[in-house]
């Protein structure tokens, strides 16, 4: 095992023989909270799958009074007192920094502001739905003006050594910031338009074939299930807007949705989700005291994802082994299609208007667009009166073509309606740390060969393996820069990503 990585296995955290009064004190507190955060999830994941609409409004009141409750708990004396004894017992462990940083932050933002946040994002949200359905960007304006206004109003509460927009994206990805983010979406620009100029013509007419829903929840259950998904400790629904969420201890829930004429939204979506789910599973799994049962940040979160559903989920070995087992599940859909064939057209790519439709190729040029623009809302550089004409003229630098329409251009991103800024470049993070987690990973288990092997005959167990020893068993231990360190021995690079790409889509 390569010896950085070797090194990263070592325990991050006190197993509960090794923690002191103050460790066990603050676990305990943070256990009732993470279970009053459970009765929230559980509330959300309802809401989301379930819910009948005339309960939305009473479902939005008892949400909001329990959100006033988890305030109080997250922002009280207790426990500020609990994280000083912890700082004091143990200075320099994990536990302590992460919830010191969950309390400062949680304490930074008045009651007040907070009220106004929420109130602008759910009038937001709602606005941004009839302006995109109308193509109307006027009317969505003054909601983001208020929304602007109040991310610059967080940016100052929570304080900026550079710019305001690092405060934000701190949020999402500790110790990332925008001149970090500059240079990496920089170097990923050039790469993948050359390679996107390269591509044919595209075809996904097999995947557009009649792809019974049925067969697709079967096929996805198993795929999953294999992958290393507990269905005793998760389960698989179906929603408009696929998501995971952890509900509490051994209780992971994936959604997805279906298409019988568009096989990739419910096969990759379930595989992308059951990668969040693998790693939420994973923390009750090795035992991690609840202080630390949890990702980083977005980055690593989607790393975990997105490696398990484009890395893996679309390569060739994955589908050697599984090809033949969709064969005998659509065997009409398939029928003269052979692996080679199914496998180009799964790895279709050409640029496009729209960020959730977009392939692996071109997805991380979406994200290189808003990141600029709201940067610039941020900052103060952009005026939200000016985004229609300035996304147009950044789409235009970044893609060649220029959106015919709002609807198509400024508008189609649900984020900051509801006031995330910053959210989006932690999906291109996630794609860098994948890219070099797995060429690590490829090292320590035998090189590309054994990868390959492993792939084409189901055996994920040593793959999970590995995950388990480098990144799951650590938790919120370290930010997603340093597991990449940890576990490489290097800092963030884009190379291994571009490699991977130019391998995947070179001509």
């Amino acid at each position: 095992m390569h010896p950085i990585t070797e090194a990263a296995t070592t325990a991050s955290w006190l197993t509960d023989d090794e923690a002191t009064d103050a460790h066990r004190a603050l676990r305990a507190y943070v256990g009732d909270y993470r279970d009053l955060g459970a009765a929230m999830a559980l509330l959300g994941w309802d809401q989301q799958t379930k819910l009948p609409a005339k309960g939305a409004a009473g479902r939005g009141r008892t949400m909001g009074a329990l959100s006033t409750v988890l305030h109080e708990r997250g922002t009280s004396p207790e426990l500020d007192r609990l994280v000083a004894a912890v700082e004091e017992a143990d200075p320099d462990g994990p536990e302590a920094r992460e919830w010191r940083r969950s309390f400062e932050l949680s304490t930074k933002i008045p009651a007040a502001h907070v009220r106004r946040s929420s109130e602008a994002a759910a009038a937001g949200y709602g606005a941004w739905e009839q302006a995109r359905a109308s193509n109307d960007f006027a009317s969505f304006l003054p909601h983001l003006e208020d929304l602007v206004d109040i991310a610059r109003a967080d940016a100052d509460f929570y304080g900026f050594e550079t710019e305001p927009y690092d405060a934000l994206h701190d949020l999402y990805e500790e110790g990332s910031r925008a001149a970090d983010l500059e240079p990496m979406f920089a170097a990923l620009r050039v790469p993948i338009n050359r390679l996107l100029d390269q591509q044919p013509e595209p075809d996904t007419s097999i995947l557009e074939r009649d792809w019974h829903i049925a067969g697709q929840e079967r096929f996805g259950v198993e795929v999953v299930r294999r992958m290393g998904f507990d269905f005793e400790g998760g389960r698989i629904d179906e929603t408009a807007h696929p998501f995971c969420t952890t509900i509490g201890q051994f209780d992971t829930r994936l959604t997805t949705r279906y298409d019988t004429n568009w096989l990739p939204m419910s096969l990759f979506g379930t595989v992308h989700e059951a990668g969040h789910g693998i790693y939420e599973q994973a923390f009750d799994r090795l035992g991690l005291p609840r202080t630390l049962a949890s990702a980083p940040g977005l980055g690593m979160h989607e790393s975990q994802s997105r490696g398990y559903e484009n890395v893996i989920g679309r390569s060739h070995p994955f589908w050697e082994f599984w090809y033949p087992q969709l064969q005998a599940e659509f065997p009409e859909a398939t029928k003269g299609v052979d692996l080679d064939a199914f496998v180009r057209q799964v790895n279709t790519a050409q640029r496009s208007l729209i960020r959730v439709e977009a392939d692996e190729l071109s997805y991380n040029l979406h994200l290189a667009v808003r990141f600029e623009l709201e940067r610039g809302l941020v900052n103060g550089t952009l005026a939200p009166k000016d985004l229609p004409e300035a996304w147009n003229a950044t789409f235009e630098k970044w893609f060649g073509i220029t959106p015919p329409s709002d609807a198509e251009g400024c508008l189609q991103d649900v984020h900051w309606s509801g006031g995330s800024f910053g959210y989006f470049p932690t999906y291109t993070l996630g794609n860098v740390y994948a890219a070099q987690f797995i060429q690590q990973a490829k090292s320590d288990l035998g090189g590309s060969d054994a990868w390959d092997g492993l792939l084409r005959t189901g055996e994920f167990g040593p793959i999970r393996d590995w995950l388990d020893a480098n990144i799951y068993r650590h938790g919120s231990a370290f930010t997603g820069r340093q597991f990449v360190q940890n576990v490489t021995g290097g800092p963030v690079d884009t190379a291994p990503l571009i490699a991977y790409l130019e391998d995947r889509f070179g001509v």
